[in-house]
C-alpha cells in the first residue's frame, strides 16, 4: 500500500513529520503547502513541553524535511482544494494520504483518486466538529482521537481507530496537546497497519453531536481545569 502525507507549516504538521522521522517511517509521497507568514518563536518553557511530547515546536516543517533529506513536493499556498494540488494528486499512484489541514475537503479532491485519512481530536460520533478537545476535557476529563477515512460530510467517515488520552497538565492545548495526541494516534495507525487491514467501522451519521468553535469562557474553564 502506497501512502503519503499532506503537510502545512503549522505545529500539527511539525509533530507529524518529526514523529514519522523519529519512528523511521518513510512514506511514498510528501506534499508541503506553505504560506509566506514568518515562523513563530516560542519560549523555552513551551519548547521544553513540546520535547516532552516527542517533537520540537521550534523546528519548522521544511527544516525537518531538508535535514533528513526527505523528497517533497512544495506548493506556494495553503488550500487543500486548490486546482494545482488536485492535478498533482491525480497523477500520483498513492492510495491513502494523511491529511493534516488546509481546509475542508470538497468533492473534487475527494474524487481525485486516493483516499484521505484524518486524525480528528474527538471520539466520534459523540464529538464531531471544531475544538472538540476542549469540550471533552470539560465533560470527560480526557480527550480522544478518531482516525477515519474522510468523506463529504463533517467527521462522518469510516472509523479506522480511536484512542483516548488523559487531559494535559499544562495550558498549551492548541500548541502542544492537540498536535501531540493526533501525531501519536497516527503512529499507532501506521505501526499496527490499521488502514490496510480493512476492518473499518461505518458510522451512523444520525447519531452523535457536532460542536462548533468553543466560546472563550468555556475555553478558559477547560484550560484552567488542566493547570490547577
Amino acid at each position: 500500500m502506497k501512502t503519503g502525507i499532506i503537510l502545512t507549516t503549522d505545529n500539527r504538521s511539525k509533530a507529524y513529520i518529526q514523529k514519522l522521522v523519529n519512528n523511521n517511517i518513510f512514506l511514498n509521497d510528501i506534499i508541503l503547502m506553505i504560506s509566506n507568514k514568518p515562523e513563530k518563536t516560542y519560549s523555552n518553557e513551551i519548547i521544553k513541553k513540546s520535547l516532552e511530547c516527542g517533537f520540537d515546536i521550534s523546528i519548522s516543517v521544511i527544516e525537518t524535511l531538508r535535514k533528513n533529506n526527505l523528497k517533497f513536493q512544495k506548493f506556494e499556498f495553503i488550500d487543500i482544494n486548490h486546482t494545482e494540488l488536485i492535478e498533482y494528486i491525480k497523477q500520483t499512484n498513492i492510495e491513502y494520504y494523511f491529511f493534516t489541514g488546509g481546509g475542508i475537503l470538497k468533492k473534487e479532491i475527494l474524487n481525485s483518486g486516493p483516499k484521505f485519512v484524518h486524525f480528528h481530536p474527538g471520539i466520534v460520533p459523540n464529538y464531531r466538529g471544531s475544538t472538540c478537545f476542549y469540550y471533552s476535557i470539560i465533560n470527560d476529563k480526557n480527550c480522544g482521537v478518531t482516525s477515519f477515512v474522510m468523506d463529504e460530510k463533517l467527521d462522518t467517515g469510516d472509523i479506522i481507530f480511536q484512542k483516548k488520552f488523559p487531559k494535559p497538565n499544562h495550558e498549551y492545548i492548541d500548541e502542544i496537546f492537540d498536535p501531540f495526541i493526533r501525531s501519536e494516534t497516527m503512529i499507532d495507525v501506521i505501526k499496527n497497519r490499521l488502514i490496510e487491514n480493512g476492518s473499518h467501522i461505518k458510522q451512523n451519521i444520525a447519531e452523535g453531536e457536532t460542536y462548533f468553535i468553543i466560546h472563550p469562557v468555556l475555553k478558559h474553564i477547560s484550560i484552567m481545569s488542566c493547570i490547577k
